[in-house]
C-alpha cells in the first residue's frame, strides 16, 4: 500500500485506517471534535515503550466515554499505535527492523548507525509508517503535535517553537522541559515537524516502567493543558 497523501481523515467521533504496514498491521486514526484548531497525538512509535501507546489509547477511550472533556474549539486526532507491528511484538523497531524515529526525511538524516536499535532504514522516509506520519501532518495541518515515548530520564522534550508549551505541560506533570534529549536524533519527528516545519512539537518522555495508572494520573491533565495551550494565542 502506498500512502503518500492518500488518506481519509475521520469525522468527529470516528476512526479510520490511514495505513497498512508491510505485515498487514492497521494504522488507525481517531478524531475527537471538529473545532477550529487541529492537534495531533501520536503513540507507539517505539513498540517497546508501551507507556506511550497505553496512555494514548486510554486518553482516546476516556474521550469516547465522556470522562475527559476538551474545548469545543479543538479537533484532536489520535494515532495511538503508529508502529502496530512493533507494539504487538513489544519491539522498538517496525517489522523491517527500522527505528521509525530515525527514518523521517530530515535534512540531518543519515544512513549511518552504531546500534541496530537505531537502524534508520535504507533511505529517508523508506517506511510505510513514515509515509503515514508525513501524510498526517500534511492533511491535518496540526497547530501542535505530542508524541508519546518513555525513557529513563523523563522529560517534556520540546522541538521547534514550543518551550512555553513544554513549561505549561510541566506545571501539570512535574517533568522538566528540555530542548535536548541528550544525544543526536537524526530523522526524528521532533526535527522533521518541530525544527524544520516550525510546528510546536513535544516528545513526552514518560518515566520508563511506570505503571499504567500512575502514567494516567501523572500525564492526562498535562495533555489537556498542552492541547488547549494555543487556543488563546
Amino acid at each position: 500500500m502506498t500512502v503518500k497523501n492518500a488518506i481519509q481523515l475521520p469525522s468527529a467521533g470516528q476512526s479510520n485506517r490511514v495505513g497498512t504496514t508491510c505485515k498487514g498491521g492497521a494504522i488507525e486514526l481517531y478524531r475527537h471534535g471538529s473545532g477550529r484548531m487541529p492537534v495531533l497525538l501520536i503513540g507507539g512509535v517505539h513498540g517497546d515503550e508501551s507507556e506511550g501507546f497505553i496512555l494514548a489509547e486510554r486518553f482516546q477511550n476516556e474521550l469516547r466515554n465522556g470522562s475527559v472533556k476538551l474545548s469545543a474549539d479543538l479537533s484532536l486526532f489520535i494515532c495511538p499505535r503508529l508502529n502496530p507491528d512493533g507494539c504487538a511484538a513489544i519491539r522498538r523497531t517496525n517489522h523491517r527492523n527500522v527505528d521509525l524515529n530515525r527514518n523521517l526525511p530530515t535534512t540531518d538524516w543519515s544512513g549511518e548507525f552504531q546500534n541496530v536499535r537505531y537502524y534508520p532504514g535504507v533511505s529517508a522516509g523508506s517506511e510505510i509508517e513514515s509515509e503515514v506520519t508525513i501524510a498526517l501532518i500534511e492533511n491535518i495541518k496540526p497547530h501542535m503535535i505530542v508524541s508519546l515515548h518513555s525513557y529513563e530520564h523523563a522529560m517534556n522534550n520540546f522541538n521547534g517553537p514550543s518551550e512555553e508549551l513544554a513549561r505549561a505541560m510541566s506545571a501539570r506533570n512535574g517533568l522538566p522541559p528540555k530542548g535536548d534529549i541528550g544525544y543526536p536524533t537524526p530523522g526524528s519527528l521532533g526535527t522533521y515537524a518541530g525544527w524544520e516545519r516550525k510546528i510546536p512539537t513535544i516528545t513526552l518522555e514518560i518515566l520508563r516502567d511506570q505503571d499504567a495508572e500512575t502514567v494516567w494520573k501523572t500525564h492526562h491533565e498535562a495533555l489537556i493543558a498542552g492541547f488547549e495551550f494555543y487556543l488563546d494565542g
